[in-house]
């Protein structure tokens, strides 16, 4: 038999190849991810090593506020044998940088040069308090150059600091935009947090003066108050690491629909090669090999392709972790990656998987081939039909698996998102249990309408329901792939659509100068609209009225500046009152369900609700001010970005303009394109993984199609032996494709929408409210026409083939 194995690998390698492809691609998907993975953690130990270089041991300090930490630090210093401590803070904090504030984060960096960790990597290490570091990449992002002034925001107000020098990217557990000196730090408050202090003690006296210090302390202020810089750096890699290993996490759930699908897609193709080779297996019998050893060979010929194709997955993963971590370093700022390495169980458990899932794949269909007598193997056997108690197992089986399966989708949301996962891949599986037995039966519906083309559609249309088995397989692999497409249109168009009414309630406004002194000077609209990146500009009147016993700038919001926002959630309806954010900040407003406006002629009450930050302002309909008899005068001025604007420059040179005119600048474009973009690289990569079983369900469509039209080399030559002309088979070849396409197109876009609505119904609960469904018709038009196309294109090739072939010679076939 072992002949016969190697025999066979040879024999049947051409039909292996969309198994083998799937297993290459789930198997290298994994290593990748581990190697990525392992690849970042070793990079931020080494940061964190390189932040905690200078100190000998370390204080903890989570537990104190700023009124004990600066008792405690001086409680540390008066320590004989300790030559230096610093305190690292680090929060994120408001700063001003070329008129526009921007919320980043901030650290210290040591006066002590054996503490300070930071490289500089042009200019100077600050001198002075009030000097200070600033990210190079940050640097470069808001125009800031050395000897620039910006403005920290703390507790007390502003702190200016000057820009002496660029530091490399921030990385690590310290890693922060901007370092202030350890005084400004202090002086910001409690906006910073001291997780630590590092302490520099002196190398002869380190054992006692490490005792001393726990002394001095207190030994029961924490479960770790004072620890050797060893034992710290692994705990704070640990902390951190678990960022890296969430995500990892993330990836590897779509790494398991990535197997899943490949698992599909292998079973579904050799249970399709096996089935081609009926005959040859029955002529092994035949020559006396028993049902053990056929079961045995079949057995050891999956586990060979399993082994060779896993082997070759894990080479390919390894390239592509090389590669990926190599363009992450080129492209990204701010992440350190360390060597590319593969743990024992990053290699061994994606290798098993592979090797498991060829295996797995071929345990039903050789045990039905081994129970098959030699006579019966040699009979026609293409009317397979799924009566009997065989069709109630199945009917049985999968409605269960639906069943459950669809409950662990309505009920996987929040923290059992797992359990939704899980829930998506069970009534899945159920979905294909049940294949043989929908995919027919959608097919006589649809069958007639192709029937009526002539002989070849009605030749068509009974083929397709002849043998289910053979049909269903063919249609679950394209069932897979429009699945998956689907799920990914119809689920990024509803939440990107959703996101994008939360960004428009909360960021409405772009840019804009608001003048709460008096009116504004003739000329600041144009000004403002002659801003590189701006779009359009509206003027909006305004005047001074009493809310709540405090005088307020009151806007009214004209049908002009309506179009200026974004969305329509900052426009007031009829009795409406919207207040902006920065206004119910600085009064602590909190009104119930109306607010008094009022002034000297009159007073009006109105429903308040937030609007985002809009400055210190309120917003009312038209004619609003009349009623009150304010005289109305030009009082802001409103302005739309460009797509692609520099928002950093535009609020800038708003801000200029603002203060010229002695007015201040609101908006909030900064804002929004940074939360759109990093919602727009996030839903980029859950697509592009995806985009990995989907490329899987691709290949295993047009493997299983082509291969469902070679195995009937007998009956095309029959049917040619019968008079049906070349051009007719193709066209019923032809057609058939376009019926199995077609049902599978529809029937996996259905399935598609379906899940799409419950997987963004799971991923935002509780984060975006009213989740809207959203279908791109056009896009999903363009998924079911590509699909078809696939079917038919898939049927070209074998259709040729099958023509050149005799009638005499095709039946002769074994």
């Amino acid at each position: 038999m072992r002949t016969v194995l190697w025999g066979s690998l040879r024999a049947h390698s051409r039909r292996y190849v969309t198994a083998v492809t799937a297993i290459v691609m789930s198997v290298a998907f994994m290593v990748a991810v581990n190697a990525l993975s392992g690849s970042a953690r070793d990079g931020l130990r080494s940061d964190v090593v390189a932040q905690y270089a200078g100190a000998d041991l370390v204080v903890d300090t989570s537990a104190d506020d700023s009124r004990t930490l600066d008792r405690l630090v001086d409680q540390i210093r008066a320590v004989d044998g300790v030559e230096g401590a610093v305190v690292n803070r680090l929060g994120f904090v408001e700063v001003e940088a070329r008129s526009a504030r921007q919320l980043m984060s901030v650290g210290t960096v040591a006066a002590d040069r054996d503490l300070r960790w930071q490289e500089v990597t042009d200019g100077v290490a600050p001198q002075r308090p009030r000097e200070a570091l600033m990210a190079a990449s940050s640097a470069k992002r808001y125009d800031v150059a050395l000897g620039d002034t910006v403005r920290v925001f703390g507790q007390r107000g502003p702190v200016e600091v000057a820009i002496t020098g660029f530091t490399t990217s921030p990385g690590g557990t310290l890693g922060s935009t901007v370092y202030v000196s350890e005084q400004v730090g202090s002086r910001l408050g409690d906006v910073l947090t001291a997780d630590d202090v590092s302490v520099r003690v002196a190398d002869t006296t380190a054992a006692a003066t490490g005792k001393a210090l726990r002394s001095a302390v207190g030994a029961d202020r924490s479960e770790r108050p004072v620890a050797d810089r060893e034992a710290w750096v692994d705990s704070a890699v640990a902390e951190a690491t678990n960022d890296v290993d969430i995500l990892q996490r993330m990836v590897l759930v779509f790494a398991a629909i990535s197997a899943f699908v490949g698992t599909l897609v292998i079973a579904s193709t050799i249970t399709t090669v096996l089935a081609q080779r009926r005959r040859e297996l029955a002529l092994l019998r035949c020559v006396g090999a028993t049902r053990r050893q056929i079961v045995r060979s079949l057995r050891l010929e999956s586990l060979a392709l399993g082994v060779a194709a896993s082997t070759v997955g894990v080479l390919v993963g390894w390239g592509l972790g090389h590669a990926t971590v190599a363009a992450l370093r080129a492209w990204t700022a701010g992440i350190s990656f360390g060597a590319v390495s593969l743990s024992p169980l990053g290699v061994g458990l994606p290798f098993a998987l592979g090797v498991l899932v060829a295996v797995g794949a071929t345990v039903l269909p050789a045990r039905r081939i081994g129970r098959l007598t030699p006579l019966e193997a040699l009979r026609p056997h293409e009317t397979t039909g799924l009566s009997g108690g065989a069709g109630r197992i199945r009917v049985a089986l999968g409605t269960v698996l639906v069943s459950v399966g669809g409950a662990g989708l309505v009920l996987g949301t929040g923290d059992l998102i797992p359990v939704g996962l899980a829930g998506g891949m069970t009534s899945f599986l159920g979905v294909v249990v049940l294949a043989p037995l929908l995919v027919p039966a959608l097919l006589r519906l649809v069958g007639p309408v192709v029937g009526r083309s002539g002989v070849s559609g009605r030749l068509a249309a009974d083929n397709v329901v002849r043998n289910p088995r053979r049909t269903a397989s063919t249609a679950t692999s394209l069932l897979i792939g429009v699945t998956l497409i689907t799920m990914v249109v119809i689920g990024t168009a509803s939440l990107r659509g959703s996101i994008d009414r939360d960004l428009d309630a909360s960021y409405a406004l772009d840019v804009g100068v608001v003048a709460a002194g008096g009116p504004l000077a003739e000329g600041v609209g144009d000004r403002v609209d002659g801003v590189d990146g701006v779009d359009s500009v509206a003027t909006l009147p305004g005047g001074e009225v009493e809310m709540d016993g405090h005088r307020v700038l009151a806007l009214e919001v004209s049908p002009a500046a309506a179009r200026i926002v974004h969305g329509d959630t900052v426009v007031p309806g009829p009795g409406e009152l919207v207040i902006g954010e920065e206004l119910s900040t600085a009064l602590d407003l909190s009104y119930g369900e109306s607010a008094r406006l009022r002034t000297t002629f009159g007073e009006l009450d109105l429903r308040p609700r937030g609007g985002g930050s809009l400055g210190e302002v309120v917003l009312v309909g038209p004619g609003v001010l009349d009623e009150l008899g304010v005289a109305a005068e030009p009082r802001a001025v409103w302005a739309r970005g460009e797509g692609g604007a520099p928002e950093e420059q535009v609020m800038a040179d708003t801000a200029t303009v603002a203060r010229s005119a002695g007015a201040d600048v609101a908006g909030s474009m900064v804002q929004r394109t940074w939360i759109g973009l990093q919602l727009d690289v996030m839903l980029a990569v859950v697509v592009g993984l995806l985009a990995v079983a989907v490329l899987i369900a691709v290949v295993g469509m047009t493997g299983t199609l082509s291969l469902s039209i070679l195995e009937r080399s007998r009956e095309n030559a029959l049917l040619r032996a019968l008079g049906l002309s070349r051009g007719g088979l193709r066209r019923t070849l032809a057609g058939e494709a376009l019926l199995m396409a077609g049902v599978g197109a529809v029937l996996g876009t259905t399935l598609g929408g379906a899940y799409a609505w419950l997987g963004v119904r799971a991923l935002t609960e509780g984060l975006v409210d009213d989740v809207a469904f959203s279908v791109p018709w056009l896009q999903v038009a363009i998924v079911l026409a590509a699909t078809t196309a696939t079917g038919l294109i898939a049927s070209v090739v074998p259709a040729r083939r099958a023509t050149r072939v005799s009638p005499a010679k095709g039946i002769a076939m074994l």
